[in-house]
């Protein structure tokens, strides 16, 4: 797994997360909370900006900002919708929009209650932002910039372990932290003597902490949902506990193409190819976006192997999407795992034994997962 990749998951896991649970449930002590009319125009803003519906979200942002226009909530969702909008490559002068409601944000956080450097919901909207802060800055490499915003956090998250059994929102924060705490210094060796000096995590205790913030939040729900999904089908190898909570998340936003392309990832990574509905894939071919077009070619490719067991359309479409993948620097790089697999399984049923060993190899360099590492080793190994 490529370095930037996994540094920029580590900060992403760490604070991303954030974001929802500050811009509901840390408001109670201000304007928001106590704000019913606010709270709705915020809670129809977030569904259309999962809804990938930026108009409607802008409108709501808009009204929003007539009732309560120095709120950090205003920048911080404007920021959220941008990311979600150009989810996961946010680059060039997308970013430097991003970048700037972020600061935005931030400078209203600190303005909250500046008399209370303790104000918990100023700590909240500022701990979020600098958050993703931190995730995009490592994304596009910017790595200092990245550290300085990440050791700005720590001090926030701890206070966030206190408030566990008050609010359940809690309960994502803290099992994120928990969980990764432990497993990504594994993961990546190189890390480690930098983890020493964060509070020790606990894996198992953060990972019930997250499913029950799946049950019992409110706000972070979704969030928690996502994420760990990407647990199960990253970290754990159980894509079968992701495949169900994202078949509710695509039910409920359909034209998500995130939310499709892990749900897609997960019928694959169970064998339920018959799941890989050819409207998901259309959905993601017909996409301005050379990321996502990736993803529609490669799963319609598998849907063709093996459902429809049309090998030969199956090839083309897999050459489609690695094709796409190779416009693509450092993101989606499982997706092209999967596409090299497709077309190094098919090369060997062919007899092209060399071109599949190619492949396999190719595979090899993408792949993130174990059952993918495993099936390209034993078809360079039979």
């Amino acid at each position: 797994m490529l370095i930037n990749f996994s540094y920029m998951h580590l900060i992403k896991v760490f604070y991303l997360f954030l974001f929802f649970h500050v811009t509901f449930q840390a408001n109670s002590q201000h304007d928001l909370f106590d704000h019913p009319e606010a709270m709705k125009l915020v809670s129809k803003g977030t569904e259309k900006i999962y809804q990938l519906d930026a108009d409607s979200a802008s409108y709501y942002i808009r009204k929003l900002h007539k009732l309560i226009p120095n709120h950090p909530v205003i920048p911080s969702m404007e920021a959220f919708l941008i990311q979600w909008e150009n989810i996961p490559i946010i680059e060039g002068q997308t970013f430097v929009r991003f970048e700037a409601k972020l600061r935005e944000a931030i400078a209203a956080a600190k303005n909250l209650n500046p008399l209370d450097p303790y104000d918990e919901e100023a700590v909240f909207f500022e701990l979020a932002t600098r958050g993703l802060l931190a995730e995009h800055y490592a994304e596009n490499n910017k790595y200092f910039e990245a550290i300085n915003e990440a050791n700005k956090m720590y001090g926030l998250i701890k206070k966030g372990f206190d408030l566990v059994e008050d609010n359940p929102e809690f309960l994502f924060t803290t099992g994120l932290y928990n969980y990764f705490r432990i497993m990504y210094p594994q993961k990546h060796p190189i890390f480690a003597p930098i983890a020493i000096f964060f509070k020790k995590g606990d894996k198992e205790l953060g990972l019930e902490q997250m499913v029950m913030s799946t049950e019992k939040a409110l706000i972070s729900q979704i969030e928690a949902s996502i994420y760990l999904s990407y647990i199960y089908l990253r970290y754990e190898q159980t894509p079968e506990k992701a495949f169900v909570l994202l078949q509710d998340l695509i039910k409920k936003y359909p034209t998500n193409y995130y939310l499709l392309s892990k749900f897609l990832e997960a019928a694959y990574a169970t064998g339920q190819y018959d799941q890989i509905m050819p409207w998901m894939v259309d959905t993601m071919i017909n996409t301005d976006r050379t990321y996502y077009k990736m993803i529609g070619y490669i799963f319609r490719a598998a849907y063709l192997e093996f459902v429809e067991k049309e090998t030969n359309e199956a090839y083309i479409y897999y050459g489609m999407g690695v094709g796409f993948g190779n416009e693509i620097l450092n993101h989606g790089e499982y997706f092209k795992s999967v596409g090299y697999l497709g077309l190094a399984r098919l090369s060997q049923q062919l007899g092209n034994v060399n071109t599949a060993k190619s492949y396999y190899n190719l595979c090899l360099k993408y792949a993130e997962t174990e059952d993918i590492e495993k099936a390209a080793h034993l078809g360079l190994n039979p």
